[in-house]
């Protein structure tokens, strides 16, 4: 198989680029014209810039060919010096991302058993299902996996067997993974897999690279040596045509399709249409410290002869010594902290409006009701819902894999398929606990809600919240049977002892 050519293939992101050439086409007979064509310019982008721009470290601000020092000439010396400028970076990127993982990751996948016919064997099979997502540690797999698709714009999960046992792995760009996902062109689903890793000596330098290749039955691994007498002969082999990856095993993987979930974002990384915002943000701020810097303290005037400045090493003057007609003044600064102001709030705000990213207001009352808690986070409840959406697919490829892995694992595999699970994600809302609960209250009260929907949906509950209740009300039932049962059985005792005494005295 050549490797090169059928695994090692992938879509690039691209970014269009505001240069084009603009054609004006007129026409007299609609129905015979033609699509102009297309002459956009497109940006493609590495996912390491991506990296970048989530790290303050690696943010453009920083970049001297982007914001370039000053450089300066000293008369006296005859020589040149660059003078560093400020440069403030802020973590806007990860704060966006947090936002977005809170809403979307907050609450666990919630499942619901949807069988026409539900019985208790099959409840309690539900209830171990659940139970065994949770122990599986699959929430935590799909935070990672949300993350990645948050920063890097792509994600991958991987469901293994070894030894008959289930196997979780996050696969991403941000653990040095270059993922190759190869769809079937009629029923758009995943056929062919590719992940590419390398191993690094103790002095970081890559000295053999790894790919391993999943496809509907088989998992490929594949070696390719760049250092030593092995890289030599790679560079050899290349040289006659050959792609220099060797086969080192091949195994079938247990499953009955391709075992990983993939997502990806064509759009870019969450923050991605207001990266131009920040980067100007930043530059604004930079040059606003750059100001404070030479402006923010006053400016010393000295006229006349004979002037004598004594100061400290740091430049604060501590005495002057000057002629009696000698003028000393402060110049004064012009005060553009309003032009300043305005610009950044602005760049602010839109950064936060275009990323559907809010920034906590300060309260100042109580407790807030849920309306207005969910107005003031409402852009990042819409965003979400979207997200919500963009990921179902992603929870219901999750839902089958583990089925099956877990079905093997614990050798029940034709159970649990036989289930009707739909799982789903609900986004996290900000809400008056106390508030919410006592809506549900009122619901169950007036008959429109079920005491199983409730404990469901009340932020205390577990899945298996009502069974709970329906266990603890029949242990309380059994309690006053034997509490009515053991006072019957005194209450007889006492009669029976009465008798016994009334007919003894009889007797005597």
């Amino acid at each position: 198989m050549a490797i090169t050519n059928d695994i090692l293939t992938r879509r690039a992101f691209v970014r269009p680029m505001p240069l084009y050439l603009q054609q004006t086409n007129y026409t007299r007979s609609p129905e015979k014209a033609t699509e102009p064509r297309d002459r956009t310019l497109w940006q493609i982008v590495p996912m390491g810039q991506f990296v970048r721009e989530y790290y303050p470290s690696g943010h453009l601000i920083n970049d001297p060919a982007y914001y370039p020092d000053r450089v300066k000439y000293d008369e006296s010396t005859k020589q040149f010096f660059t003078e560093k400028v400020v440069r403030c970076s802020f973590p806007l990127q990860m704060i966006i991302t947090a936002q977005h993982l809170v809403h979307v990751a907050g609450n666990d996948v919630r499942h619901e058993l949807t069988d026409s016919e539900k019985s208790e064997e099959r409840e309690k099979l539900f209830l171990e299902w659940q139970k065994g997502w949770l122990d599986e540690n699959i929430e935590t797999r799909l935070y990672h996996f949300y993350k990645s698709a948050y920063i890097v714009a792509e994600a991958a999960l991987l469901f293994y067997l070894k030894d008959g046992k289930m196997f979780t792995k996050n696969l991403s760009f941000l653990n040095g993974d270059t993922l190759y996902p190869h769809f079937d062109s009629i029923t758009g689903k995943l056929n062919a897999f590719g992940r590419k890793f390398s191993d690094y000596d103790d002095e970081n330098k890559e000295y053999v690279q790894w790919l391993e290749v999943w496809d509907e039955k088989y998992l490929r691994r594949y070696r390719r040596d760049v250092q030593g007498i092995r890289g030599t002969m790679t560079k050899v082999k290349e040289l006659f045509g050959l792609d220099g990856w060797v086969l080192v095993d091949e195994d079938e993987h247990g499953f009955d399709r391709v075992p990983i979930v993939y997502h990806r974002n064509d759009d870019g990384p969450c923050w991605s249409f207001v990266q131009d915002s920040i980067d100007k943000y930043e530059l604004a701020v930079s040059y606003l410290c750059q100001n404070n810097m030479a402006y923010a303290f006053p400016i010393m005037v000295l006229q006349g002869d004979n002037v004598d400045i004594q100061g400290d090493i740091y430049g604060q003057v501590k005495a002057i010594t000057a002629d009696v007609d000698a003028k000393i003044n402060y110049l004064e600064r012009s005060d553009n902290t309003a032009a300043f102001e305005l610009q950044l709030n602005t760049l602010l705000k839109q950064i936060f409006l275009g990323s559907f990213a809010v920034m906590p207001p300060e309260v100042r009352s109580g407790d807030l009701p849920g309306v207005a808690i969910k107005l003031i986070y409402s852009p990042s409840l819409d965003r979400a819902m979207i997200d919500a959406k963009e990921f179902d697919h992603v929870i219901d490829e999750v839902n089958e894999l583990f089925t099956y892995a877990y079905g093997v694992q614990e050798r029940k595999l034709s159970k649990y398929q036989s289930l009707n699970i739909l799982s789903y994600i609900v986004p996290y809302v900000h809400q008056n606990t106390a508030e919410l609960i006592n809506n549900l209250v009122q619901a169950k009260s007036n008959g429109i809600l079920s005491a199983e929907t409730g404990s469901e949906l009340t932020p205390y509950g577990k899945n298996n919240e009502y069974k709970r209740i329906i266990a603890e009300a029949k242990e309380e039932e059994k309690s006053d049977l034997l509490y009515q049962q053991i006072k019957a059985n005194k209450t007889q005792n006492a009669q029976n002892n009465n008798k016994n005494t009334v007919s003894n005295a009889a007797t005597k």
